[in-house]
């Protein structure tokens, strides 16, 4: 079998800020095999899209990243050069990203951007590179592909938008395209046709592919596995079934309890919520980062940062808890909210 088309292991970025340092994402470690989705998922704030920018190569200046390595199909990418970088990006790694309206340059034509990353990556003739453009436009579902060729980025909808930016990520036949909250901004019916469409092109291509969102509903029917993670940390990673069905760490029980089930949450009924706020991620972490916001927080847990554990192959957890959910008393979510809310 091949190996993994992705593998992160022990990742930081460290972020100089008035004096002090900011850590927005620590010791993350990840791996997306080939025709896999992995989804990462979490409240906004947790470290995704730094997690995702610093895979690219594309953080701001002022932040550093470190790793013990970053590979793309065995070649360690996290010291590349910026010459190699831009053969790497749109050929073998590409990115959605979160707003196509700011991704997509505003000063030229759909045609003219889709040309340009085909003839930056391929010995390709301009007419051939937009039969390329028009074919693939039709593929992710724009109608008359022919006409928006010449038409700029405001003159499209969102969803259309979108597309286009799919398209353009897929030009080179990427090995691997990380798809950051992709419908975040998309009506539902839209929303679950780019989903769709995602999961089709991956299953024709075999692409591997990193999907980022802060829905855990929006993963359940496409997502092979899902890590979590809280205060730029993993905190549990799993199958979609695993996760979903039976959450180990608590801060995951909690996002859960915040998603209504149909057929089961009734109408006017409060959903869960997870009390508190996210800390700031500064300096050196002395705790369990979801100490102050966990409902089962024990003394233990205030003595030092917590290590993922391997509960079985790919499912592991960052909790000193024992990892049997049935054993919890579910009235504890229930008390610890309401001393919230009368506070």
């Amino acid at each position: 079998m091949d190996g993994p088309i992705l593998e992160v292991a022990g990742l930081r970025v460290d972020i100089p800020v008035d004096g002090s340092t900011l850590r927005p994402v620590r010791r993350v470690d990840l791996t997306v095999g080939r025709g896999e989705t992995v989804a990462i998922v979490g409240e906004s704030g947790c470290g995704k899209s730094l997690t995702a920018l610093s895979i690219m190569g594309l953080l701001p200046r002022s932040a550093r990243p470190s790793s013990d390595h970053v590979r793309l199909k065995g070649e360690d990418i996290s010291k590349a050069s910026p010459r190699r970088w831009r053969k790497l990006r749109g050929d073998r790694i590409a990115m959605i990203f979160q707003d196509p309206m700011t991704a997509l340059d505003p000063c030229y034509r759909i045609g003219d951007q889709m040309v340009e990353i085909l003839r930056q990556h391929r010995s390709i003739s301009r007419s051939d590179a937009q039969a390329r453009a028009v074919e693939l436009l039709g593929k992710v579902g724009v109608p008359t592909p022919e006409e928006r060729l010449s038409q700029f980025p405001h003159q499209l909808s969102g969803g259309l938008r979108q597309r286009v930016m799919i398209a353009m990520a897929l030009l080179c036949e990427p090995e691997l395209v990380i798809a950051d909250e992709p419908t975040t901004a998309l009506d539902v019916t839209i929303q679950a046709q780019i989903l769709r469409l995602l999961r089709d092109i991956q299953r024709e291509t075999g692409i591997g592919l990193v999907l980022i969102t802060h829905d855990l509903g929006v993963v359940a029917g496409v997502a092979d596995r899902i890590v979590v993670m809280y205060g730029g940390e993993v905190v549990e990673t799993g199958t979609c079934d695993e996760v979903l069905g039976a959450p180990l760490h608590p801060y995951t029980e909690g996002l859960l309890r915040s998603i209504p089930v149909p057929g089961e949450t009734r109408q006017g009924e409060r959903l869960g919520f997870i009390p508190g706020v996210v800390p700031r991620q500064s300096g050196e972490q002395t705790s369990c980062g979801f100490l102050k916001r966990c409902p089962y927080a024990m003394a233990e847990c205030a003595g030092g940062p917590v290590a993922i554990r391997d509960i079985a192959h790919g499912r592991g957890v960052r909790c000193l808890l024992p990892p049997d959910p049935g054993a919890r008393d579910p009235g504890l979510w229930t008390r610890f909210e309401t001393e919230e809310v009368a506070s």
